[in-house]
């Protein structure tokens, strides 16, 4: 088959063998549809904030000069990818971290306008990051210590630089975990949070996150949770 011809192949069959999986009467962890729509991060953010966690300050735009007001109410920012962070080009592929803006950066924002971006109010972390896996009403909750300056900005980066402790999730951040489940209609999901004096601070929920090298790490029993789930009566 021609390019096109596979592209039109692989879209008939994503769409046919995938809508008759999502119709099946049977349990998901989670279902397909709840899935797709908690991947926008708009929608993750008005869930987040509605299920009374706390989101830091944050702005989707392609607009410089909505860049620059934004930064002047709110100082330092981060810019992240709304959608898969990875660039395929020449055979390879290269991931798009979070990166904190630089003066450098605000010196030249041109690239902004070609599409849209998302730009958040930089958190500090004397306290670490904490990713919690949410299965049903059990969370599984590690503290991520960053080693090295890259992965104190994003610890995806350089996980030879973390060190991780099994910590309890406090009953307010409990609560908004459950609420977000039930508002986006998910079984399971993955948050992080920014360990803060002040209280933990959501900034990602993702509901296909990654939990297995947390498991290993820390011998937790979070595969046997999504077993229990999909086996109960």
């Amino acid at each position: 088959m021609s390019g096109p011809e596979l592209r039109f192949a692989r879209a008939q069959a994503r769409v046919g063998v995938g809508g008759v999986l999502a119709s099946l009467p049977t349990r998901w962890v989670s279902h397909p549809s709840a899935l797709a729509d908690a991947a926008y991060k708009p929608r993750q953010i008005t869930l987040l904030r509605r299920a009374g966690l706390a989101v830091p300050p944050t702005l989707i735009t392609n607009s410089a000069a909505a860049v620059r007001e934004f930064a002047a109410d709110h100082g330092d920012l981060v810019v992240k990818p709304l959608a898969e962070p990875i660039v395929w080009e020449g055979g390879g592929e290269s991931v798009v971290y979070t990166r904190r803006l630089t003066a450098a950066d605000f010196a030249d924002l041109s690239g902004v306008d070609a599409t849209a971006h998302l730009f958040q109010q930089w958190q500090e972390k004397p306290r670490g990051e904490a990713r919690v896996v949410a299965v049903g009403d059990q969370l599984f909750a590690v503290a991520i210590h960053a080693g090295s300056d890259a992965a104190y900005i994003d610890w995806r980066c350089d996980y030879d630089a973390l060190t991780y402790e099994v910590i309890e999730v406090p009953d307010r951040v409990r609560a908004g975990i459950l609420r977000y489940l039930q508002l986006a209609g998910l079984a399971s999901s993955v948050f992080d949070f920014v360990i803060r004096p002040d209280g933990w601070t959501a900034y990602e929920a993702n509901g296909a996150g990654t939990w297995g090298w947390l498991a290993e790490e820390c011998q937790l029993p979070i595969a046997a949770a999504f077993a229990d789930t999909l086996t109960k009566e």
